[in-house]
């Protein structure tokens, strides 16, 4: 034992070996300090320090008093007070005045008065508080400490509001739950209210007997999450009630169960699972549908969905991926409003709005190789479509490798991939392609690129007579629609090889200048393509190139089919300007204009079609044979392609890419966003003009237009709306209204929406929906 003498105008220093001051420390936590300057140390001491403006003690065995900036530390602990009294006779530590304890990690604690056993296991704390994780709080107007390590806390507060205001005044928090008592379990982390009632803006809204939450610092514990609750026109008044599951360190399941008046209750729920090399997401729900929507055609008895994403690294830097995405029936997710939630919403593929994509890989990426098998599965959602018709690749095999030959690159590629349908056709395709290029810059600026390409491939059709989902017609107008298939659809099957070069060149030259308020860049680019004139269409179906735009990102493909089975042949000249301006005040203006120049026509990018056509004078409809091509190229001019770019800071953005014909300057194709940040005000506006997709629609066109926007009406309140435009057929087809309140521990959410997508059992469906997040459970 150490020896204190009383000291003036100093600081004292004071040790004493007793392991009293631990027990300082009333409740543990996990949140750093908030505004404090405090130094404490990591390693643990079996010595009590004191450091005070004065240190008292009478005899050997009377009680040590320390005044004036008391600070006490023990094993990386921190106790700061007015005045500390510690008596060995009864082991007991006493603070009064603006108590402060601090763990290791530094999570404060604070009372008025705290008095302590020397073996951490008992003690008590008048008006006490603590600062928890994620800026939570509680408060009590008394705090026991108990040997089993829970701390109870009476006429006590919980809140993860801010309630003080920036000047240092009180503020009343959004949320709060007051308690007779609390029980805060050190042990199992959790946080048990008895005789609770839960206030909003001051006002009790909700009296419970009985709650409990996890406590602050916990990432996952088991429990219920906040509802969602909505009403709808199509589902009636709907209740989804989350409860969240966790199993381990590594997985969990969430349970949400989502009941609706109309239509019964929705079964679903999500799986996740991480490991260091693998991960798996899965998200699943059934319904057996009510008598009502059972007497629909073709629905089935119970109806589901299955979204999942899987993977496992493997051996020598292969991985394993799997991606599922299901439903039962067509129509399925637009009734009961289901789609993806988390992770999933972005690992959905979804190559068209009504179709899903299912995928199962292995692969290989390595620095100049990529090694690729995989099994695809697709799934219409379209009501008029017969999946027996949909194509699923079983499977697809691509490897890819580079090397670098002569100052340039050498790429060899090698496909294979067999698509099988139900009813149809069946193909079976290998192709092997090696590509060299090399690009070189001389001293004045020019760059030159040169390319070559050497293409081989043998495809073999089966069924080929029975066409794909462009003949899924009836019986009567079969005969006709069969005439638009490669070969007039009369060979059943046969066997299609091709070898097929490339060779080409490519001029650019960058011109800046630079002026003391803004840089200006121009440069022109001219591409020469040329390979042997082929009747490539004529012998194969296109399966992988049929969504091919010619635009100003394709301009300078040497070929420009998206996939193997659409082949650009013939010679040409692809041109192109672009110039971009960066002023210093942030405004950024750039544009690209373009065009295709052929030295004789081709009909690779048209598509032979069956349309129905109805004569005016008879009524008498009849299907035609017609050549669809609304790429804007294969011709020896072809349309005018571009882009014009506006961007000023993060204010106003305008993206557009265009389509002009080349004769009228009709806008064949366009696509605009524009958005705009002003202040509280946001807003997007989005045009999209595009050839329809549909049989018996040739020349017509969807056109949409979509706009949104929000106003943030003060600190915590946004109201927000937008709508989509069928500019085509002059209608609207969905609005939606929002109000959110959000601080930082409360999001509200009142969403209106209507629909006027019709379909299969369903009608304009108008809903209301509420959400709330508590922030802090």
């Amino acid at each position: 034992m150490a020896f204190a003498r009383i000291s003036k105008g100093g600081r004292v220093r004071m040790t004493v070996s007793r392991g009293a001051l631990a027990a300082a420390l009333l409740v543990t936590g996990t949140t750093s300090v908030m505004g404090q300057d405090v130094t404490v140390t990591d390693e643990a001491s079996e010595e009590v320090v004191f450091q005070a403006e004065a240190v008292v003690r009478e005899t050997e065995d009377s009680p040590v008093v320390a005044t004036g900036n008391v600070r006490a530390t023990f094993g990386g602990r921190l106790l700061t007070a007015d005045r500390v009294i510690y008596d060995p006779a009864t082991d007991v530590v006493t603070a009064y005045g603006d108590v402060a304890i601090y763990e290791a990690d530094g999570t404060p604690f604070f009372a008025d008065e705290v008095a302590l056993t020397g073996d951490l296991a008992d003690g008590v704390a008048s008006n006490f508080s603590a600062l928890l994780e994620r800026d939570s709080r509680l408060a009590a107007s008394s705090a026991v400490r108990r040997r089993d390590g829970r701390n109870e806390l009476n006429n006590a507060v919980y809140t993860a509001c801010e309630v003080c205001t920036d000047d240092g005044g009180d503020r009343a928090p959004t949320w709060q739950i007051k308690a007779l008592r609390v029980t805060q379990d050190t042990e199992d982390d959790v946080i048990r209210f008895r005789n609770a009632v839960i206030e909003v803006l001051g006002v009790p809204v909700f009296y419970t007997p009985y709650v409990q939450v996890p406590d602050p610092s916990v990432r996952r514990q088991s429990g219920f999450l906040f509802p969602r609750i909505g009403t709808s026109s199509r589902r009636g008044f709907e209740y989804e009630q989350p409860y969240y599951l966790a199993i381990s360190d590594h997985q969990d399941v969430t349970f949400r169960p989502r009941y609706m008046t109309e239509l019964g209750t929705l079964l679903q729920g999500e799986y996740r699972v991480r490991t260091h090399d693998a991960g798996a997401v899965v998200q699943a729900g059934f319904i057996r549908p009510d008598a009502g929507t059972r007497a629909i055609e073709d629905i089935p008895s119970t109806r589901g969905h299955l979204f999942a994403s899987a993977f496992k690294e493997l051996p020598d830097g292969w991985r394993a991926q799997a991606d599922v995405n299901l439903t039962t029936d067509d129509g399925y997710l637009q009734f009961y409003d289901v789609q993806p939630q988390g992770q999933l919403r972005d690992v959905l593929d979804v190559i068209r709005p009504d179709r899903l994509v299912s995928e199962v890989s292995f692969s290989r990426r390595a620095k100049d190789s990529l090694t690729d098998v995989s099994a695809i599965a697709f799934q219409s959602q379209r009501l008029s479509d017969d999946d027996d018709f949909q194509a699923n690749a079983l499977p697809r095999v691509t490897h890819q490798r580079d090397y670098e030959v002569a100052g340039g690159e050498l790429t060899v590629l090698g496909n294979l991939l067999y698509l099988n349908r139900a009813k149809g056709l069946d193909t079976a395709r290998a192709v092997a392609v090696a590509s060299f290029e090399r690009t070189h810059t001389t001293r004045g600026g020019h760059r030159f690129r040169g390319f070559a390409e050497l293409r081989g491939d043998v495809y073999r059709f089966e069924d080929a007579s029975l066409g794909v989902e462009g003949c899924n017609v009836t019986d009567a107008d079969y005969e006709l629609c069969r005439l638009t298939l490669p070969r007039d659809g009369e060979d059943d099957g046969f066997t299609s090889a091709h070898l097929l070069p490339t060779v080409g060149a490519e001029w650019s030259y960058p011109l800046a200048r630079t002026t003391e308020t803004a840089t200006f860049i121009v440069e022109p680019r001219v591409q020469l393509v040329l390979s042997p004139e082929t009747d490539f269409d004529t012998d194969v179906f296109n399966e992988d190139g049929q969504f091919f735009q010619f635009d100003d990102v394709t301009l300078f493909d040497w070929s420009k089919g998206t996939g193997f089975d659409l082949y650009e042949d013939g010679q040409r000249a692809n041109v192109g300007l672009s110039a971009t301006m960066v002023r210093e005040s942030g405004l950024t203006v750039s544009g690209l204009i373009g065009q295709q120049f052929r030295a004789e026509a081709t009909d690779a990018f048209g598509e032979d079609r069956a349309v129905f056509v109805t004569d005016p004078a008879t009524g008498e409809r009849t299907v035609a044979q017609v050549t669809i091509n609304d790429t804007g190229l294969g011709g020896t001019t072809s349309d005018y392609v571009g882009n014009l770019d506006v961007r000023y800071g993060s204010t106003f953005s305008m993206e557009n890419r265009f389509r002009f014909d080349k004769d009228d300057l009709t806008l064949n194709r366009g696509e605009s966003t524009v958005r705009a940040n002003l202040g509280r005000f946001s807003s997007a506006l989005t045009y999209l003009r595009v050839e329809r997709q549909e049989l018996a629609t040739v020349g017509e066109r969807d056109e949409f237009l979509t706009a949104s926007a929000a106003y943030q009406l003060s600190d915590h309140w946004t109201i927000g709306g937008g709508f989509r435009e069928d500019l085509e057929a002059g209608e609207t087809t969905a609005r939606n209204l929002l109000i959110r309140y959000r601080d930082q521990c409360t999001l509200l959410t009142l969403n209106y929406r209507e629909d006027f997508t019709t379909g299969r059992g369903f009608d304009t469906n108008r809903s209301i929906l509420f959400n709330i997040d508590l922030l802090g459970f």
